[in-house]
């Protein structure tokens, strides 16, 4: 699969939706995951400079693991400067940064196999090799007090004290911080849209319970979930939703989302390097073994321009007398290039699958 055969897709959309359609997604694959990072702005702002004049609706289809949201801030304002107003379509996981996206959009589009997810920010301590959220904190005291029944000042302090050394103590203002900003910001996205005074009201209750009401950062909201703490999910279309996961399968099997990424694998697949696996043991000093390597990190396409995030290098490894491999991963290119888009008349014609009611079944309960 490939653009070719999804640029009928995104036609297909766009004729039923009665608007454009713009894709975004970062890379799903396992060891190699891609996030929502500033470098995609420049081609989210080509994407709506190439939008027709007189748009007034917009379709945004995502689907990220999560990363910056001040990034999913100004991908929202973006948007918002040219319409007035746009759908985020959700095949499967929209997480984090990528909820934030959503929140900002007038209408949410799930999938049966669509998640959003809690947007509290997690805060990477790289000395001390750990991540942790405000939430962890929260939840940490919470239990001493609760369930240990620790009441008293001084020992409650010693347990705060023990977990900011564990974490770092700058670690924990930011986190405290990052938490107050992403509460802040929900809020700010969902009033976009949610302008009224008891709209709003109802916009700082759903920008708290998903900012603290669920117990892990990667937990799937579903769209039932997600309907019921009152985001605007729309009303299921199983004529859109098949549009939709056959575009998502497309992007998935094109950027290998379920086939983990391994340079043990992409070493032992290149005959240059078949010295690296055989026996008797290697020479020594053990000889080096380079291949190459190129990995999609993110797509960001419509009917009209097309780009993707790309890294590649070289993959440098030796086998040691313990018959263990030591790699090392060096790139040497990595940012978004522009790809051309074929033609309508170019592009195969997708053949619609089945919906009888076993299929449509299926289709809904499949894992995400």
């Amino acid at each position: 699969m490939s653009l070719l055969s999804r640029v009928q897709l995104f036609h297909e959309i766009e004729n039923y939706r009665k608007r454009p359609l713009i894709v975004y997604v970062t890379s799903m694959r396992r060891n190699l995951a891609g996030e929502i990072a500033r470098d995609v702005v420049s081609e989210i702002l080509s994407q709506l400079e190439a939008l027709p004049k007189n748009t007034k609706e917009l379709d945004f289809f995502l689907a990220s693991y999560g990363g910056d949201g001040t990034v999913a801030w100004r991908i929202v304002s973006l948007i918002r400067e040219r319409v007035e107003t746009f759908s985020v379509l959700i095949p499967q996981a929209a997480f984090s940064a990528a909820t934030l996206i959503a929140l900002g959009a007038d209408e949410i589009v799930m999938h049966p196999n669509g998640n959003l997810g809690p947007t509290d920010p997690q805060i990477t301590n790289q000395s001390k090799n750990v991540r942790f959220g405000a939430e962890d904190l929260a939840a940490y005291l919470k239990f001493a007090r609760d369930e240990v029944g620790l009441t008293d000042q001084a020992p409650m302090l010693e347990l705060f004290k023990q977990f900011s050394a564990e974490v770092g103590f700058v670690g924990v203002g930011v986190a405290a911080r990052g938490s107050q900003m992403s509460q802040t910001m929900g809020e700010k996205l969902l009033r976009l849209h949610m302008k009224s005074e008891s709209q709003s009201q109802k916009a700082k209750l759903i920008s708290d319970a998903l900012n603290k009401k669920f117990f892990h950062h990667g937990y799937p909201v579903s769209r039932s979930e997600a309907k019921e703490i009152g985001l605007p999910i729309a009303e299921a279309d199983p004529t859109l939703d098949s549009k939709i996961w056959r575009l998502w399968l497309d992007i998935e099997e094109e950027l290998k989302f379920r086939e983990p990424f391994s340079p043990a694998k992409l070493l032992k697949e290149d005959h240059r390097c078949a010295g690296l696996f055989s026996n008797p043991l290697p020479t020594t000093p053990p000889a080096a073994y380079t291949t190459e390597f190129e990995h999609v990190a993110g797509v960001v396409e419509s009917c009209r321009k097309a780009s993707r995030s790309v890294t590649s290098g070289d993959i440098n490894a030796t086998r040691g007398p313990d018959m263990g491999l030591k790699v090392s991963m060096l790139s040497f290119k990595d940012g978004w290039i522009s790809v051309d888009v074929p033609t309508v008349e170019s592009a195969p014609q997708p053949t619609e699958k089945k919906t009888n009611r076993q299929n449509r079944r299926g289709h809904e309960i499949k894992s995400a």
